[in-house]
């Protein structure tokens, strides 16, 4: 994995010329006990004590610095998973962002390829951003939360470049990646698994649309989003609550055919719905 530089960190106020008290550092790469991140070069997500017992391969791959799998027995039977039951992936390592301040609206929409003041509140869109020659550099979705609010997720990180291309906007750039821990539900039984786990009206979310649901006693956020081109949904959700909606989870779901997957059988329901991936589709 190629050594990335850390950008330093920096909050545009909406004019080039900034004085120190208006530079303050807005991202912080830490691991959960406070330590640096690469002091703990393969870190795992709030999820991985629970489904570790189901690993039998140990094929495991590295995503953005975290530790994930390829797959935990049989690409197969996690691809059947996807197509016919329920299947459930660790989306926790999708980089994200916190975008927000009076300029993210116009910052987002001259910096990705979809006009952002069309996107409503509690939708989600599909979007990429090129560099100043036309040439893409990544795709990801964009996350409209609330007036000024947004929540931006891709593949790798693309940090430097968002700051870069914030000067003169008043908005403020986080990477949150470890401040949430998240995970995809894909296939034809993941809105009646997620009905039984007591996420009321579900059924009713539209795609790309988000939901907000606290019936477990906390907040998880669902878009009808995915990977996969079939029916299914991603959790977002505090790393805290991480191992309770987990079990709840996959207590709904033992009916229904749930069975965690890694990364092969991801990339096969992928490649048959033609959705692009950074390094593969294209080159960033």
């Amino acid at each position: 994995m190629q050594a990335r530089s850390m950008p330093r960190a920096r909050s545009w106020k909406g004019a080039t010329d900034m004085s120190a008290a208006d530079t303050k550092p807005i991202v912080q790469h830490v691991t959960e006990g406070g330590a640096p991140i690469w002091r703990k070069p393969m870190l795992t997500t709030p999820f991985f004590e629970c489904y570790e017992p189901l690993i039998e391969t140990r094929a495991f791959r590295m995503w953005g610095g975290y530790n994930t799998l390829t797959y935990f027995s049989s690409i197969e039977h996690e691809y059947f998973a996807i197509r016919n039951t329920t299947s459930v992936f660790d989306l926790t390592p999708m980089v994200k962002y916190d975008i927000r301040g009076p300029g993210a609206e116009d910052f987002l929409s001259r910096l990705l390829t979809r006009d952002v003041r069309k996107l409503k509140k509690n939708r989600v869109t599909y979007t990429m951003w090129c560099d100043d020659d036309g040439n893409v550099i990544d795709d990801g979705t964009v996350f409209k939360l609330g007036k000024d609010k947004y929540r931006l997720c891709t593949a790798e990180r693309q940090l430097d470049w968002f700051l870069d291309s914030a000067i003169g906007f008043d908005v403020s750039i986080r990477e949150i990646t470890a401040d949430i821990a998240a995970l995809a539900l894909q296939g034809p039984t993941s809105c009646s698994t997620l009905k039984h786990l007591g996420f009321e009206g579900i059924e009713n979310l539209k795609p790309f649309e988000i939901g907000h649901f606290s019936q477990l006693g906390y907040e998880v956020m669902v878009s009808r989003t995915g990977f996969t081109g079939d029916l299914g949904y991603e959790l977002w959700l505090d790393p805290a609550n991480a191992k309770p909606f987990w079990n709840a989870l996959m207590e709904a779901g033992s009916h229904r055919g749930i069975r965690p997957i890694g990364y092969g059988a991801l990339e096969m329901a992928r490649i048959e719905a033609g959705l692009l991936l950074p390094d593969s589709e294209f080159v960033n």
